[in-house]
């Protein structure tokens, strides 16, 4: 009888020791896909390497890295600001309080959120990312006082591997989030009696961290994908060198823009440029343009003219892209040059 308890004991506990191995795979970052921390100047930054889905990225050391699945075996990837109340893995519809990134290579079916929103096309604000994204079919999500709380970005291009339904959805954390309902007759109605398809409409507000949202766009700005598994990202200084004009200089219209770029920036010789406002805001839209022999990998001397307004605020941006016909993000690359403009 003492062999047959013991034996009993020996398999739960096996099966406990399994059981918590198997969470512990759920909830962190796999062996495979690294999260290497950089602790410069006592603010840890951690870079983060997913080999099996080939994008990269950087995150604050308070947010944390997960890997998991979705009902029907859809993988998603997210990045969340620590929180006791979160349970993985985070989707579209959570608590208006996390900040977070969901990343769902294969897609996932569900409702998007109600509420006023735009695609990014026709919405007045900027995304920047380092990747084509598609502007008709990705949405931002407003609040009533027009302040975005989301997005849901679709690729111009998806990635190698991600399929035509992959995407990624971005939820910046909102204090006070109020969902109400309003007739077509401009009434207040009860939620759970709130009916869009008869034209109710469902007004959201709150107030977005402004702390949380900066560090998730910061985090979306480190962002790329890569084709090889082992591959580098080679240094925008080792691409590209503008020459003139010098950095936070004071620019007007019509501009001329000179510097070097190896041959892989151009295709059929150009390259695209824009200049923005401190806000990302476009002023203006151009190419550079190789003067010598531009299908080589060396650096190649290149000339451009940009004409823009220029803005009542001082700082702006130049912001060379490499040329990417196919639109795929892993052969995006974008350089950002700071100059001033003149006092209106």
């Amino acid at each position: 009888m003492k062999f047959i308890v013991s034996c009993l004991l020996i398999v739960l506990f096996s099966i406990a020791c399994k059981s918590k191995e198997d969470d512990a795979a759920k909830t962190n970052a796999s062996e495979e896909n690294k999260v290497a921390p950089d602790t410069t100047k006592n603010n840890e930054i951690k870079h983060y390497k997913n080999k099996t889905w080939k994008f990269a990225l950087e995150f604050p050391s308070n947010f944390k890295a997960f890997e998991g699945e979705l009902p029907g075996n859809n993988p998603v990837i997210n990045f969340y600001l620590e929180d006791p109340k979160i349970d993985l893995p985070l989707k579209i519809h959570e608590d208006p309080g996390f900040a977070y990134i969901a990343m769902f290579p294969k897609g996932f079916g569900v409702d998007a959120p109600s509420g006023k929103s735009k695609s990014i096309k026709d919405w007045a604000g900027n995304l920047q990312l380092s990747f084509h994204i598609n502007e008709l079919e990705s949405r931002v999500y407003l609040l009533e006082n027009g302040e975005p709380w989301a997005y849901f970005i679709k690729f111009h291009q998806p990635p190698e591997q991600w399929s035509e339904a992959s995407g990624i959805f971005v939820h910046y954390p909102v204090k006070d989030f109020k969902s109400s309902c309003i007739s077509q007759l401009g009434e207040s109605k009860p939620m759970e009696d709130c009916d869009t398809l008869a034209q109710d409409r469902v007004v959201n507000s709150g107030t977005v961290n402004q702390k949380s949202k900066a560090r998730l766009d910061a985090l979306l700005n480190t962002l790329y994908f890569f084709r090889e598994e082992d591959m580098e990202r080679a240094k925008l200084s080792n691409l590209i060198e503008i020459e003139k004009p010098l950095p936070n200089m004071e620019v007007s219209s019509p501009l001329k823009i000179t510097g070097k770029a190896r041959g892989t920036w151009f295709f059929e010789a150009d390259a695209p440029i824009e200049i923005v406002d401190k806000d990302y805001q476009s002023l203006g839209k151009s190419y550079i343009k190789a003067t010598d022999k531009w299908m080589t990998e060396d650096f190649v001397p290149f000339f451009g003219t940009i004409e823009f307004e220029a803005p009542s605020d001082e700082r702006g941006y130049i912001i060379f892209r490499k040329a990417n016909p196919a639109g795929k993000p892993e052969f995006d690359r974008v350089y950002t040059w700071p100059v001033l403009f003149p006092p209106k």
